[in-house]
């Protein structure tokens, strides 16, 4: 099982993860395009003090993964071991990268 710890990102000291660019980085930071491809699932943790993700960040970290795995396959693969309200903001992110993939044709 391999693990996605958002604390590395927030070091205990921020508790909003907002913006595109950073979500990228953290995209890059935790290897998310290797992590797409095991076989085993991938849970996503968060530290209690982290308050939001922003559509924007989630967008930025996880868009290339729901392309390419499909919405279902997706919270298969990664399992989000957080809050209901850090859930909401994950879902609400995803649902905005799916939205925008659609508007531009390529769905």
């Amino acid at each position: 099982m391999f693990t996605v710890d958002l604390e590395k990102l927030t070091r205990g000291e921020v508790t909003s993860l907002s913006g595109q660019p950073r979500g990228l980085e953290a995209r890059k930071y935790f290897d998310l395009n290797q992590l797409d491809e095991v076989d085993e699932h991938v849970i996503v943790t968060a530290p209690e003090n982290l308050e939001a993700l922003t559509p924007s960040f989630v967008q930025g970290m996880f868009a290339n993964s729901v392309h390419r795995l499909g919405r279902e396959r997706f919270f298969d693969h990664y399992q989000f071991a957080i809050s209901p309200e850090l859930r909401a903001d994950i879902d609400v992110g995803i649902e905005r990268a799916l939205m925008r993939r659609e508007i531009a044709g390529a769905a």
